[in-house]
């Protein structure tokens, strides 16, 4: 395959060592600012998170990105004096912008800045402001059934309002917001609030794409499905968990995505070989089921089955398994490393 590159006399050099070096690492929000960074480098900071849409923390994170792959070089901003100048100036142009008008119909509409740092909430919309927005975005009355549907219930004046300033303040698209009531259904929150502080939140991670978003909440729904089993296996009920616990079930979860049946089965030799529910035994046998390259119980359970024949001739022999030399020297060591640590 070749491809034609139709740049009008123009282009944008990139130095393709140390891209392709880190371009696997890098998410849609990395490449979008490269590419306006390489384009436009004499953009101001504000400019930039404007033209791309993300927050300062995004683009922050980004040029940090490229600058320690070697890519790229930020210089620092001169001087105080001008970065209070262009506060002001963007403070004016906000206030600006914020004013209303109005259209041949005689229509109230808000005209407010796309926003580039994170807010503890929503702008506020009167009633007026509402409709008024709602009856020129005819595409806003289908997405607002939809998202009623997700919840269970109609909406107030106020939970309207947030569903507008998804659309209007956030810039979210309708797919975009539909997966996070879809999400939020999954996770039994129905508040409307509680969309709101998530896609601030999102929106400050710059998790703007969609397959970006699926992707992060299948992830968020996964490890919540398997907390709760995992509460139930080792007995902890409702508590809230500790730190320990939170970090070993996420790495479960993430890292290693680890089903819940080979948890199960480590947690069935643990409580076999220590008498009780220990976290860290658990955690070494999974740990070396993840570095043999183990993803289903089957898989271990023939391996297993497989050393012992080949051991002692005895295929359905039965011992401890603490006493078997597949798994004895990484839980030891694993096991007394982070027993070690806890006392």
């Amino acid at each position: 395959m070749k491809i034609k590159v139709d740049y009008n006399g123009q282009c944008i050099l990139v130095p393709a060592g140390p891209v392709l070096d880190r371009l696997s690492d890098a998410d849609g929000t990395k490449l979008r600012v490269l590419l306006l960074a390489l384009a436009k480098p004499t953009a101001e900071e504000g400019e930039m998170c404007d033209t791309l849409n993300i927050t300062k923390k995004s683009l922050h994170s980004a040029l940090s990105f490229w600058g320690e792959a070697g890519v790229i070089h930020v210089e620092a901003d001169e001087t105080p004096e001008k970065k209070n100048a262009a506060k002001s100036r963007s403070k004016k142009a906000d206030t600006a912008a914020a004013k209303k008008t109005e259209d041949a119909g005689g229509r109230v509409t808000v005209s407010r800045p796309r926003p580039v740092a994170r807010a503890a909430q929503l702008p506020h919309y009167t009633s007026e402001e509402v409709a008024s927005y709602v009856s020129a975005h005819t595409e806003v009355a289908d997405l607002l059934v939809s998202c009623q549907q997700y919840m269970g219930k109609l909406f107030n004046i106020a939970e309207v309002e947030i569903v507008v300033g998804l659309l209007d303040y956030l810039h979210l698209d309708s797919d975009y917001i539909l997966l996070l009531f879809s999400h939020c259904q999954k996770m039994e929150k129905k508040s409307l609030r509680y969309i709101e502080k998530l896609a601030i939140g999102l929106f400050d991670d710059g998790i703007m794409d969609y397959d970006e978003l699926d992707a992060h909440l299948q992830a968020i729904e996964e490890t919540s499905k398997l907390e709760k089993q995992l509460r139930r296996l080792f007995g902890a009920g409702r508590r809230s968990l500790t730190a320990k616990e939170k970090e070993t079930f996420s790495r479960w979860a993430g890292k290693w995505k680890m089903p819940y049946e080979l948890i199960e089965k480590a947690y069935e030799i643990t409580v076999e070989n220590t008498g009780g529910a220990s976290l860290p035994y658990c955690n070494a046998v999974l740990e070396k089921w993840y570095q043999s390259g183990f993803t289903t119980l089957e898989q271990v359970t023939d391996a297993i089955t497989q050393y012992r024949h080949d051991r002692d001739g005895a295929q359905d022999k039965k011992g401890s398994f603490e006493t078997d030399d597949f798994f004895e020297a990484a839980l030891r060591r694993s096991y007394g490393e982070e027993d070690g640590k806890e006392k």
